[in-house]
């Protein structure tokens, strides 16, 4: 797959992602995808939610925990199957009350234009908002 097509697959996760449609992302995983974010373990989304089954509670952890404001993809890099992008999360913690801006780097890999893995690092400003 070119690395073309694997970069407006990852941004049509993205605008699914903003239109709160869950079962669509949930329709571009391998059954056996590997998600990992790695957070600080009090951050709710953090840990490994490996597995097309798993994933659903990665999505229902943010919903139930922050309220986004703004989600911004902004570079993508990619070669073969793998696509990395960078960005910035603008969101408020419901049980802190406290508003922040985190920028990231998600790694996405894709088998049979389907993805197969997905890596999420923020910066600090994540977890600290959530102390």
């Amino acid at each position: 797959m070119n690395e073309d097509k694997n970069v407006a697959i990852i941004t049509k996760i993205y605008e699914a992602f903003g239109k709160g449609d869950i079962p669509y992302i949930l329709a571009q995983l391998q059954s056996d995808v590997r998600w990992v974010a790695y957070l600080d373990a009090h951050v709710p989304t953090a840990g490994d939610w490996s597995g097309q089954a798993k994933v659903p509670g990665f999505f229902q952890a943010i919903g139930d925990n922050m309220d986004v404001v703004a989600f911004t993809p902004g570079e993508f890099v990619s070669q073969g199957d793998t696509v990395v992008s960078m960005g910035d999360f603008d969101f408020k913690v419901r049980a802190t009350g406290k508003s922040a801006k985190s920028h990231w780097i998600f790694v996405w890999k894709l088998r049979d234009g389907k993805v197969s893995s997905y890596e999420q690092f923020h910066s600090p400003e994540i977890s600290e908002a959530f102390r």
